[in-house]
């Protein structure tokens, strides 16, 4: 039987990528971001690429299934504006999804997961919103960026979080206490990077 410790490190996460240049022969990629933290925390991680809305729900859909409870962790990377994503090249009709899309689609669906979106200015959002948004959904937590972040700095932000997601126990103490030490020994970078996390409030 495996011990607490081996399943902890077998969570996994669950990354859905934008396209984050118009000219396709760049090929900028954060997947190399999750192949250290595989190495790093045996965490295995599920990778896909979504240029347009309906990719991203079909994604969604796939996610929040039974056969991937074992990757409690979104990772949504796209370009991004306040309290919305980007997706494809932000010239069509359908570019951006809100977080009220986001909680459409995830509706009742991601309880014990995070969620995290790895793009600008999307969490400069009203706070009871973000509450309204997890209370529906059930998700444990939801952060990201309220401000312009650097790519270069925000990748190495991303592996302290991870680092910090991929040990606490999936629970709102757990998340809680996760919130509280990436605070706490990364405040500087988190603070120049706007970062946020907002944790679901039990209902009273």
């Amino acid at each position: 039987m495996a011990s607490q410790k081996t399943r902890k490190r077998m969570r996994g996460i669950f990354a859905i990528e934008g396209e984050w240049f118009t000219d396709l022969r760049d090929g900028v990629s954060f997947k190399p971001l999750l192949d250290i933290i595989k190495v790093l925390h045996n965490s295995p991680y599920v990778h896909r690429d979504a240029a347009t809305r309906q990719e991203l729900f079909y994604y969604l859909q796939k996610w929040t299934q039974k056969r991937y409870s074992s990757y409690p962790i979104l990772y949504l990377g796209f370009h991004g504006k306040a309290e919305k994503i980007q997706v494809g090249d932000g010239r069509g009709k359908d570019c951006h999804v809100t977080l009220d899309d986001l909680m459409e689609q995830l509706q009742g669906l991601c309880s014990g997961r995070i969620i995290y979106i790895g793009s600008c200015n999307t969490m400069q959002i009203d706070e009871r919103r973000l509450q309204r948004f997890l209370q529906q959904t059930g998700a444990l937590a939801i952060c990201g960026y309220k401000i312009q972040i650097d790519m270069l700095r925000s990748a190495a932000f991303e592996l302290l979080l991870f680092n910090a997601l991929l040990d606490q126990t999936l629970n709102l103490n757990g998340v809680k206490a996760m919130k509280n030490r990436i605070l706490r020994e990364e405040r500087a970078l988190a603070r120049e990077l706007g970062f946020r996390m907002v944790v679901r409030k039990k209902p009273k």
